[in-house]
């Protein structure tokens, strides 16, 4: 039985397709990767340097044969991040420390085998479920359990050690590592700042790539941005957890509560990203309808490619900690252009402005990562009518404009080259526009 030539073709095309997409994902994934491995080296070789002075100070100084668990713990307390989270470090070395004791205690008095394997497994985690709620206690108290068992019943020497001089080594591998967070000077802001900014450069050429299919009219490849959407998933979760792991070490580390307003300000830039993620993959697969159905649509896509631009000279704002005002601007001066009428090539076809409204929708979210309120930011936008907080009182405390980068007069970004008939007051902070990117390649 012969295949139709038209059905081999489909079927040729969608695996092409797919393997785009893992293409697309797999090489944003090794982009991530980079970025984990240049912030992990320093605290990587933090960690190894402590985990080797905890074995010196049990060996040299206390004069314990082979303390082997001070380094393991306090090799596990440290972790590979530059913001470590004293909760964690402290529960890291109570479950190692209940592992070596119970596992001492079962092997001395019962010897090691499988049925002692079994009972440690069995209660290990369980005791560690006793003594805290977290994972991380039960995980490592049965871990330490059984690798501490048999470590003395594969080598017979270990029966002259008593469970003391077994658990010592890893408490004070535990408290190396608690006295080592705490002292260990560390800027909370840089990993969750560097994690955001890349994120938001992501989105820019998620968006740029976006662009130029639409330019061509090609549904294919917008289809293929969906590995590269959901690899910017995967990359905000893991700036979601650095954000926490910061603000969690900053509310304990006393000399780094100064942060504590920029990463406010991070949290807040990190619920704007994730948002327009959103956004970014509705506007994906609207564009693909549309174009497999219309075909080209060059005025979109200047736009899209436009706003691309402007997300990258904001990734770069924030990557040096820099008030992106000219992005803002100029920003400011699209949004009052966005009119969806505008798009609209048939009467009785609404779909290209609903394109055009996402990119109205990607535009506020910009907005707002230079710092405006979200009724600031939609006022900007054309067709929406000046802001009257007098008539909308409520407005005001829907996403308050950035404590840092914000301003309380509408909009106060705007310098005279983009003023329109609504009289926009002046910023005096926008005459300095020094960010990158002013040579933009048209689509």
């Amino acid at each position: 039985m012969t295949t139709n030539p038209s059905v081999r073709s489909r079927h040729a095309h969608r695996r092409k397709r797919w393997w785009q997409r893992m293409l697309d994902y797999s090489q944003a994934q090794v982009r991530n990767g980079l970025l984990r491995v240049s912030g992990a080296f320093i605290p990587n070789l933090q960690a190894a340097v402590l985990a080797t002075a905890s074995f010196m100070l049990c060996w040299k100084v206390l004069g314990m044969v082979n303390p082997i668990f001070a380094p393991i713990v306090t090799y596990l307390c440290m972790g590979f991040s530059r913001n470590r989270q004293p909760r964690k470090v402290i529960e890291f070395g109570i479950g190692a420390s209940a592992g070596v004791f119970l596992g001492t205690i079962v092997t001395h008095s019962f010897g090691f085998g499988w049925w002692q394997m079994f009972l440690l497994l069995l209660i290990g985690p369980l005791i560690g479920r006793f003594i805290d709620r977290s994972d991380i206690v039960t995980f490592q108290t049965g871990i330490n359990a059984i690798v501490l068992a048999a470590i003395i019943g594969i080598n017979a020497q270990e029966e002259q050690f008593s469970v003391i001089e077994r658990l010592v080594p890893a408490i004070i591998g535990a408290l190396v590592a608690l006295i080592a967070t705490a002292l260990i000077p560390s800027n909370m802001v840089s990993r969750p700042r560097r994690y955001i900014a890349f994120a938001i450069g992501e989105c820019s050429r998620a968006l740029r790539r976006m662009s130029k299919a639409v330019l061509d009219g090609n549904p294919a490849e917008l289809s293929k941005l969906r590995g590269l959407l959901a690899a910017i998933r995967e990359l905000l979760s893991d700036a979601g957890q650095a954000l926490t792991c910061a603000k969690d070490t900053a509310s304990i580390k006393w000399r780094s509560r100064g942060t504590r307003a920029e990463l406010i300000e991070l949290q807040r830039m990190l619920e704007l990203t994730e948002r327009m993620h959103t956004t970014l993959s509705m506007l994906q697969r609207q564009s693909r309808g549309m174009t497999a159905e219309i075909g080209s649509i060059p005025e979109l896509a200047k736009v899209m490619w436009h706003v691309a631009d402007l997300l990258e000279r904001v990734s770069e704002g924030i990557r040096n900690w820099e008030r992106p005002t000219g992005a803002r601007d100029e920003a400011v001066a699209l949004a009052g252009e966005l009119r969806p009428i505008s798009y609209i090539t048939d009467d009785e076809d609404w779909r290209s402005a609903t394109l055009v409204s996402l990119v109205r929708a990607l535009v506020v979210d910009l907005l707002e990562l230079t710092g405006l309120s979200m009724t600031q930011a939609r006022g900007m936008l054309a067709d929406t009518g000046e802001f009257d907080p007098i008539e909308d009182p409520d407005a005001t405390s829907v996403e308050m404009p950035s404590v840092m980068w914000g301003t309380e007069e509408l909009p106060a970004v705007c310098d005279e080259s983009c003023m329109d008939d609504r009289s926009l007051p002046v910023d005096s902070h926008s005459d300095d526009d020094s960010s990158p990117g002013n040579d933009r390649p048209q689509p």
